[in-house]
């Protein structure tokens, strides 16, 4: 069952590399090729990049490297990922850059979306707080405790920003025509929103911890309030469902190539089966014009460590 708590009490900071694998049998719903996959660790389509991930993560404890790619959380006192921290000034952008430059190194710039890619697009979050709170107060608030949760318990993330492609030649197309085919919220409870319907494009989805869902620029500017979503959940919640694409690592589709079956991160669509999420989650929603104009304010952190892969 999916815990939703943000509650950082219990929390151990940076990841170790057997915590990392161990975070992952969480009894999530992937599947891949028609048939579900039961313990994405023991998968050989995902069990090559994922000992590559833990590798990585235990390099924050090796003493050659924990200075790097750690820091002392200012709000618990305990060792943290560096990709975490939301720099005040130049030299501590540089300090953060050091984790994003050791995973790039470490992987041979083939890892795309590092748990380092979505840190910086919460960071970039928690930057423009004030102006999620001006939206509706909860909003700045629930972007903070999120950001505490995920750096004191060093979550791994995916997202997805975009609808399914039905058709390349309608960027534009209205979800209205076909609503499932998009995301939208079909009712609100004392408790949270519930969602019905698909995103894409989840790369390190089934390796993930949490989802963040928000809209890229094509797709911001909706039809209707209802398809307009900023939020985090758990890869465990409930009527979540992850759609694998054919896999690179494994013989059987002629890409397992050595680097392949090492660094195959897995894109996937999210299809939302009436998902609850909850208020203290929810970051935006319902507004068209804030979502366009706070994905630009926010948007350039994520893509820090995809410049320094290059």
């Amino acid at each position: 069952m999916a815990n939703m708590s943000l509650d950082t009490t219990n929390a151990k900071g940076a990841l170790t590399g057997e915590r990392y694998i161990e975070s992952l049998r969480d009894g999530r719903e992937v599947w891949l090729d028609g048939e579900r996959v039961e313990d994405v660790t023991k998968h050989p389509a995902f069990t090559g990049a994922i000992r590559e991930f833990a590798r990585i993560y235990d390099l924050q404890h090796d003493p050659a490297f924990q200075e790097k790619m750690t820091f002392i959380s200012p709000d618990s006192g305990r060792r943290v990922s560096k990709r975490w921290m939301v720099p005040q000034n130049g030299a501590e952008l540089r300090e953060k850059n050091q984790n994003s430059w050791t995973w790039m190194e470490q992987s041979w710039g083939q890892l795309g979306r590092t748990p380092d890619f979505m840190a910086g697009v919460l960071v970039g979050w928690v930057t423009i707080k004030d102006q999620l709170a001006a939206v509706r107060p909860m909003f700045g608030e629930n972007v903070v405790a999120y950001h505490k949760f995920c750096m004191e318990f060093d979550i791994s993330m995916t997202h997805a920003i975009g609808d399914p492609q039905i058709n390349r030649a309608d960027v534009f197309r209205n979800p209205m025509d076909d609503p499932d085919m998009a995301l939208r919220v079909v009712e609100e409870t004392s408790e949270g929103v519930i969602l019905r319907g698909a995103k894409q494009l989840a790369t390190l989805a089934p390796l993930s911890n949490e989802i963040l869902v928000y809209l890229s620029a094509t797709f911001s500017r909706r039809a209707k309030d209802e398809f307009v979503q900023w939020f985090g959940i758990p890869m465990n919640t409930p009527g979540l469902k992850v759609i694998c694409r054919e896999p690179l690592s494994v013989p059987a589709t002629g890409h397992a190539y050595p680097f392949a079956a090492r660094y195959d991160e897995q894109d996937a669509m999210v299809f939302f089966d009436d998902v609850l999420v909850p208020w203290e989650r929810i970051f935006m929603l319902y507004d068209r014009e804030a979502a366009v104009r706070l994905m630009g304010a926010a948007g350039g952190r994520g893509v820090n460590s995809t410049q320094i892969r290059y």
